[in-house]
């Protein structure tokens, strides 16, 4: 970093139509990318898998049988014990912040 940064060549990329498919282990759990282009090489189609996404039924059906467990505790207790249950998913900060209305 002392150098600074270093001029690089571009590389010259001929657009074309294509298909990939990737798959990385991200912090959450692993992350899947499917993107298609076109002639001129511009997305056509773009689909992310996100780790918090792959959890979301399972975190909604355990949040469930929670509450039906737990029913008998205070508004209060109850509601620090779900949150507790959502933690464990470790879900990103965008995503935790949505809610699962659940009557009891």
């Amino acid at each position: 970093m002392d150098e600074g940064i270093k001029d690089e060549l571009m590389v010259e990329v001929k657009p074309r139509a294509g298909e990939g498919v990737a798959v990385v282990e991200a912090p959450r759990g692993m992350l899947y990318h499917h993107y298609k282009l076109d002639d001129e090489g511009k997305v056509i189609f773009a689909n992310i898998v996100t780790p918090t996404a792959q959890n979301a039924a399972n975190m909604d059906k355990y949040l469930r049988i929670a509450v039906r467990n737990l029913k008998d505790l205070r508004d209060d207790e109850l509601k620090f014990k779900l949150e507790m249950l959502v933690r464990a998913y470790d879900p990103c900060i965008s995503c935790s912040v949505h809610l699962t209305r659940i009557r009891v």
